[in-house]
């Protein structure tokens, strides 16, 4: 029997137990991980910059301080999201007790990505066991040294048959997939995210599809561009825009081309003193094939028509891709066709909010979108026009990181949400229950229908009818 059909049957057995262990036993762990990751940060910080050069200080804020937040929110709140929720009992279910029970799915499935490895494996994990649930764990095997150090660290607080992360690559996802979960959390592209989910109903298994998408930005005229800019440039240099929510193209006044443009130029200046490719502080794409693909799409955008504005610079390193932003853009160009996922950033022109919204529009439901507008009135006709995940207005990626707002998609960018208690009750059966405690006659019922009671029934609908 292969390693991962052994786990499955481990942890297919504990099932039951693991979803009646106590809010003590859990938040334990809870505990005892939170402190293994502050003692081993530095670790951590060192994995992830060995598997793709990522700074320090990103690891800390984007990798670590989600998690951290997680299990501070777990630490206060577990032990009521845990509690059977009363519910009212309306008259005709007088002489009854009624509530909600939380109880862990059973045995679930997660598959996590290389572009945030720690925080994007750990965060789904803390939550799904939280919620009373074993995990087989398969994250991308493109950054084993973050790999490794999370493997150290959940052999220290998980037994086996709670948690088990399995390495290897597609092959690996594809068996598992075939296997009966009664859940599967999935991070990734959509159209990887169209076969989890296929596979998933062969089972029947509920899923959380955590996917992605062509993220807008509308940049409002009247707005502050210089600031505008700034936090747009942060939001695509942030992992070198290896970010499922970064800002995926950006749609500008035609007023107000010419100052964003220089804005976010000379924002980039400042920050990397064209020393880009030895830069400390700037991220390098996860593989030289990922690499390429971007340096295709932005070739493949020139031949088209696309104007490089700045950006498109040539490295010694071929992992390094400079923060590039693109004009006269057209729908034929394959860098509008798939999220970018990358530090380059197609600008559109429009001269008025409503077209903004119809180019908008134009394209599937995005997990995010960015507004930068003083205005009320357009921010909510910007939003009451369109569908995505989350709105953030007047900054970039900072949604993502509440604790407690739900995180997820929309339509082909994701199914489902995350992030505090709306993770906890993805990861949740919400079981119903009704205890009769006094028999108040509804057996007088049962068949046979005599008039008296078709009597009786009539006056109790009107009644209900007045109630309601």
């Amino acid at each position: 029997m292969s390693i991962e059909n052994q786990v499955f049957e481990v942890q297919k057995k504990h099932k039951i137990q693991m979803k009646n262990t106590s809010a003590l036993y859990r938040l334990e762990k809870i505990k005892k991980l939170k402190s293994l990751i502050l003692e081993k940060k530095d670790q951590i910080n060192e994995a992830l910059a060995l598997d793709f050069h990522k700074p320090h200080l990103e690891t800390e804020l984007a990798e670590i301080m989600p998690v951290l937040g997680m299990l501070n929110l777990l630490e206060k709140e577990l032990i009521d999201w845990m509690s059977d929720e009363r519910v009212a009992s309306p008259l005709l279910f007088k002489g009854t007790k009624n509530w909600i029970r939380k109880e862990g799915k059973g045995n679930s499935l997660i598959i996590s990505p290389w572009n945030y490895p720690f925080q994007l494996t750990v965060y789904p994990v803390v939550t799904a066991f939280a919620a009373g649930n074993t995990s087989i764990v398969k994250p991308s095997e493109f950054t084993p040294h973050t790999n490794k150090i999370i493997i150290e660290i959940f052999n220290e607080v998980f037994e086996q048959k709670e948690v088990c992360i399995l390495e290897g690559e597609v092959e690996l996802s594809t068996k598992l997939l075939k296997m009966p979960f009664d859940h599967v959390f999935f991070t990734g592209s959509t159209s990887v995210g169209k076969i989890v989910m296929k596979a998933a109903s062969e089972h029947l298994a509920s899923v959380v599809l955590e996917l992605g998408g062509k993220s807008p930005v509308i940049v409002d005229k009247g707005c502050d561009i210089e600031k505008a800019a700034k936090k747009i440039m942060w939001g695509k240099i942030l992992n070198a825009g290896q970010t499922c929510v970064a800002p995926d193209y950006v749609l500008v006044h035609s007023d107000d081309k010419e100052k964003f443009i220089n804005a976010s130029k000379k924002f980039v200046e400042e920050v990397y003193q064209n020393e880009l490719e030895s830069s400390d502080d700037y991220s390098h794409i996860i593989t030289q094939r990922h690499a390429d693909r971007l340096k295709d799409l932005i070739e493949d955008a020139k031949k088209l028509g696309a104007k490089v504005e700045f950006g498109d610079a040539d490295f010694e390193n071929q992992r390094v891709v400079a923060p590039t932003i693109l004009s006269e853009i057209n729908s034929d160009m394959k860098i509008m066709q798939d999220e970018i996922f990358g530090p380059v950033l197609p600008l559109i022109t429009y001269d008025s909010i409503d077209s903004a919204i119809e180019y908008v529009n134009q394209y599937d439901n995005a997990l995010a979108m960015y507004i930068f507008s003083n205005s009320k009135p357009v921010m909510n006709k910007i939003m009451d026009n369109t569908f995505n995940g989350g709105v953030t207005v007047n900054d970039v990626l900072i949604g993502v990181s509440h604790p407690t707002l739900p995180f997820g998609g929309a339509g082909k960018s994701g199914i489902g949400k995350y992030h505090g208690k709306h993770g906890f009750d993805s990861f949740s059966n919400l079981r119903s229950v009704t205890r009769r405690d006094m028999d108040l006659g509804t057996s007088y019922f049962y068949p046979p229908y005599t008039q008296t009671k078709y009597k009786i029934v009539n006056s109790l609908l009107k009644k209900f009818s007045s109630l309601f």
